[in-house]
C-alpha cells in the first residue's frame, strides 16, 4: 500500500548552518531548522495558555502604575459624598496633580466616565466626576490612580490606587506628606488631606444645611419677616451675634467659645424663624436639626463633629425636647446621653453656638437646660403682644386685595381682640379670612370676612387645647374581656 506526501511551497526561509541539520527519511531527504521548531513549539505552548482573567481594572491599575496597587478607601452619606467629590475636582488641581486618562470600564471595554452635577446655592451648577477612573500624575512624577463609585446602599466611595515604591525611591508622600517608609498610607493621607481642605474651605462653609446636607438658602429678609419682641432681639444679639464677634478675644483669654442658648414658648411663636434669622445674619456655618433626622444614635455625635471642624458653626436644634432632650423624670430617650456628651464631654466644641427651640421648656433635662456649658441661657418666646398682633396682620395683609371696608382700625380691632393667639394664628385669621372670601367668588377680603375668621381661629385653637387637656388612659380599664382587649 503506497502513500502520497503533498509538499505545500512557500518562501524560502533563510536558516542558520548553526541550527539547521539533513534529516534523511523513506521519501527523501530534508533539512530542518531546529530554531523553527522551538519558534513553532512556544506559538502551539501560547495558544494552550489560559486567558488572563484578571480583573480588568486592575490590569489598567497595575500598568499606569508599574506594578502591584495598593488601595485605600473612604465612602460617604449621599449628599456628603457628592459634595466631597465636587470639591475634590479643584483641591486635587491645586495639588499638582494632572489627569493623565480618564474612563469608565463596562463589559471589560474603557468608555466615558459618568459625569452629575451638585447645585450649590448662589452658585452655577457643577459637575464631578460619580463614576469613572482617572489616571493621575503628579507634577514630581508620583502616579495614583482614583477610582470614583457609587456603593449598593447609595453611598459615595472615593478610592485610591498608590504603587508599591522600591528601596529608596521617594515620591509625594515623603516630600509633601512626611511619609517614606510605609507606601500604604500615601492613599490614605491623600483622602485625609481632600476631607481636611474640604471643611477648611469647601461649599459647606459659611453656608445654611441640615443634618442631611440639604441646603437651606439664608433669606436676608426673614428679618422683616418677624413681628419682633426687642427685648428678645436684644438677648439674641447679645448671646449670639456679639458671642460670635467676641470668640477671637475670648479664645486669646483662654475662655470658653461654646454656648447654648434656648428658645423656649408655646407653639407658632416663631421660634424656628428667629434661629433662620440668626443662620441668614450671623455669617456662621449653620446646621438645622429636627427630630426627624434624627434617625439612630451616632446621629448627633456627627453633627457636633462636623460642627468643629467648619466652625464658628451654628446648630439650630428643632424641638430639642423630641430630639434627644426629655426630661428621664419623664421618659428615658436613647439619644439624652449623647446629647450631654456632645454639649460637654471630653471634646470642647471651641466656636460651636447651639439654638434650641422648646415648645415645652419643663420638659427638658435639667442636666442640658440647667448646665452652663451646655445651655448658658434661657430665652422665653412668649404670644405677642397687640401691637406685635397687628404688625403681624399689616404685613400678611398687605399683599391681598381688600374691600374698602378693611380699615386701620378693623385691623386695631382685630389684633385687640386675638390676644392669646400665636403668630400662626394670627397669620391663619388672614389666611381663613381670604378663604372665606374666594369661597363666595369675591376676590375682594371684606371686614366682614375678617370677623368670622376671627370667631373661627378663636373657636378652633379652644379646640386644640381641650383636646390637648382629654384623658389619655385606658377608658375601658374596669372592663375584663370586654372592648377593653381592644385597646391600643
Amino acid at each position: 500500500m503506497g502513500f502520497e506526501v503533498h509538499i505545500t511551497l512557500r518562501m524560502p526561509i533563510k536558516s542558520n548552518p548553526e541550527t539547521t541539520v539533513v534529516v534523511q527519511s523513506e521519501i527523501g531527504d530534508f533539512i530542518l531548522d531546529l530554531a523553527e521548531v522551538d519558534r513553532a513549539r512556544d506559538m502551539v505552548e501560547l495558544g494552550k495558555r489560559k486567558p488572563d482573567k484578571r480583573d480588568p481594572l486592575m490590569v489598567a491599575i497595575e500598568d499606569f502604575l508599574g506594578g502591584h496597587g495598593i488601595p485605600f478607601s473612604r465612602y460617604w452619606s449621599p449628599n456628603l459624598g457628592r459634595l466631597l467629590k465636587m470639591f475634590g475636582e479643584q483641591h486635587f488641581s491645586d495639588q499638582g496633580w494632572s489627569v493623565i486618562e480618564e474612563f469608565h470600564l463596562q463589559n471589560e471595554r474603557k468608555v466615558s466616565p459618568i459625569y452629575k452635577v451638585v447645585k450649590i446655592p448662589d452658585e452655577e451648577e457643577q459637575q464631578y466626576l460619580h463614576t469613572g477612573i482617572r489616571l493621575m500624575q503628579h507634577h514630581d512624577g508620583t502616579r495614583i490612580v482614583l477610582a470614583s463609585s457609587t456603593d449598593d446602599d447609595g453611598d459615595e466611595r472615593i478610592s485610591v490606587f498608590t504603587a508599591m515604591k522600591s528601596n529608596g525611591e521617594k515620591g509625594i508622600d515623603a516630600m509633601l506628606l512626611g511619609f517614606s517608609a510605609d507606601p500604604t498610607m500615601l492613599g490614605y493621607k491623600l483622602i485625609e488631606a481632600l476631607e481636611i481642605d474640604f471643611y477648611v474651605r469647601g461649599p459647606l462653609k459659611g453656608r445654611f444645611f441640615d443634618l442631611d446636607y440639604n441646603f437651606i438658602k439664608k433669606d436676608p429678609m426673614v428679618d422683616a419677616l418677624i413681628a419682633w419682641d426687642e427685648d428678645v432681639k436684644k438677648d439674641l444679639k447679645r448671646n449670639v451675634l456679639d458671642f460670635h464677634k467676641a470668640m477671637p478675644k475670648l479664645q486669646a483669654m483662654g475662655l470658653n467659645t461654646s454656648r447654648g442658648i434656648i428658645l423656649a414658648g408655646p407653639p407658632g411663636t416663631g421660634k424656628t424663624m428667629i434661629g433662620k434669622w440668626l443662620a441668614s445674619c450671623s455669617g456662621m456655618t449653620s446646621i438645622l436639626v429636627s427630630a426627624e433626622m434624627v434617625r439612630s444614635r451616632g446621629n448627633i455625635k456627627s453633627v457636633y463633629e462636623r460642627a468643629r471642624l467648619l466652625s464658628p458653626t451654628l446648630i439650630v436644634v428643632e424641638d430639642i425636647d423630641t430630639t434627644g432632650g426629655m426630661d428621664r423624670r419623664v421618659s428615658d430617650h436613647p439619644l439624652l446621653g449623647e446629647f450631654l456628651q456632645c454639649m460637654d464631654g471630653m471634646v470642647t466644641n471651641s466656636g460651636v453656638i447651639t439654638v434650641a427651640t422648646t415648645n415645652h421648656a419643663g420638659s427638658i433635662d435639667p442636666a442640658i437646660a440647667d448646665r452652663p456649658g451646655r445651655f448658658d441661657r434661657v430665652i422665653e418666646v412668649g404670644l405677642p403682644t397687640q401691637d406685635q398682633r397687628r404688625r403681624i396682620l399689616e404685613r400678611k395683609i398687605k399683599g391681598i386685595k381688600t374691600n374698602k371696608s378693611i380699615t386701620k382700625k378693623v385691623i386695631d380691632s382685630v389684633a385687640s381682640r386675638s390676644k392669646g393667639l400665636s403668630g400662626a394664628w394670627v397669620i391663619e385669621i388672614i389666611q381663613f379670612a381670604q378663604v372665606l372670601a374666594l369661597s363666595r367668588e369675591d376676590e375682594l377680603m371684606t371686614a366682614d370676612d375678617l370677623e368670622a375668621s376671627l370667631s373661627d381661629v378663636l373657636s378652633r385653637r379652644g379646640l386644640a387645647y381641650r383636646i390637648d387637656s382629654m384623658p389619655t388612659g385606658n377608658p375601658w380599664e374596669e372592663d375584663e374581656g370586654g372592648l377593653g382587649a381592644l385597646w391600643g
